[in-house]
């Protein structure tokens, strides 16, 4: 009877070992990453990202490892960082569902996602008000979709949700709630108008490539707001299609209605370095030197002026203006044409 009892012991014991499964390496590294904002009463950033990320890269810089945040992120917020090196990655990016590297998921105490940020534009004040809310539990998901759900006939309750969902990277959707703001507010009472004009030509652009909507904008829109970022977008299209003459029509036209837009001035001159017109180089250099003194925090014009003074012949100048693009953001892009001036 004994060793009937004894046999039957080991057999309940093996069970057990067996059932008490350790625990998966992504549910146990979240758990701990939030066992650790629990301690602390903060909320967690679960930040996706990988090195040859633009969008991931430009968030780093911007906002998760930028001294003039750090205060306010080490208040707010436990900040954990997941690239593929790490062997919870993919496990982590099935977890959530991931489509995009440049993605960041926001969690509460309890370990429930509360909202996300897919890919990053470059306006770190918006990013920053976005975080700000999330640190006050204002503007939410769930709380932009559950107010939307109650009155989704209300204008600013379909214009938030869809600035919420293009945060979120979800272009159609944003689309959808843009164009239901135009209709239900056809006489722009709301003034929301040509943001979501605006927005709309963009998401479509992001989503087929498709630059008819924002030729469509810049004729029928005058806002200095959105305009110049239109023309930009389009500026763009013509230098990678390599079509030099409507380019510069395109840039003169451009230049002529905003002379003080940093991001006409220094598309502008970029247009002009890369068909390489040489007569107007120095006029060129003019532009992205008040395009940097508009906007001093736009690697990509310290570039266009280290391009313009090496296609005029001053490497040590070039040098100097790569160097300083590099500084405020690292691209691979603009270190490799550093080693070419050099």
């Amino acid at each position: 009877m004994k060793k009937l009892f004894y046999f039957l012991y080991l057999i309940l014991l093996i069970f057990a070992c067996v059932a008490q499964k350790p625990e998966n390496g992504e549910r146990k590294f979240i758990n701990d990453a939030v066992t650790d904002a629990r301690k602390e009463n903060k909320l967690l950033i679960v930040e996706f990202w990988a090195p040859e990320c633009g969008p991931c890269i430009r968030l780093k810089r911007d906002i998760f490892n930028n001294e003039k945040t750090a205060d306010f992120l080490n208040k707010n917020f436990i900040l954990v960082q997941v690239s593929p090196s790490d062997s919870v990655y993919k496990p982590l990016w099935k977890r959530f569902n991931l489509e995009y590297q440049s993605t960041v998921i926001y969690m509460d105490t309890n370990g429930n996602e509360i909202d996300r940020t897919i890919s990053y534009d470059g306006n770190r004040d918006s990013y920053l008000n976005f975080l700000k809310e999330i640190s006050e539990g204002r503007n939410l998901y769930s709380v932009v979709f559950s107010a939307y759900k109650k009155d989704t006939l209300n204008v600013f309750n379909n214009y938030v949700l869809a600035k919420k969902l293009l945060f979120r990277y979800q272009m159609a959707g944003a689309i959808k709630h843009y164009n239901k703001v135009l209709s239900l507010d056809p006489d722009n009472k709301a003034r929301l108008n040509p943001e979501c004009r605006f927005k709309i030509a963009e998401c479509e652009l992001m989503l087929t490539g498709e630059m008819s909507r924002m030729q469509e904008y810049i004729k029928h829109n005058l806002n200095k707001q959105y305009v110049p970022k239109a023309y930009e977008y389009l500026i763009s299209d013509l230098i990678n299609k390599k079509d030099t003459a409507n380019c510069i029509s395109l840039c003169e036209e451009a230049y002529n209605k905003y002379p003080e837009s940093y991001e006409i001035l220094n598309k502008y001159a970029w247009a002009i370095c890369t068909f390489k017109i040489k007569e107007d180089y120095d006029k060129a250099l003019l532009m992205a030197q008040k395009s940097i003194a508009a906007n001093p925090l736009r690697p990509g014009t310290y570039s266009t002026e280290a391009w313009i003074y090496f296609e005029m012949g001053d490497k040590e100048k070039a040098i100097k203006m790569q160097n300083k693009a590099i500084d405020l953001y690292p691209d691979p892009s603009y270190i490799r044409d550093l080693e070419k001036f050099r």
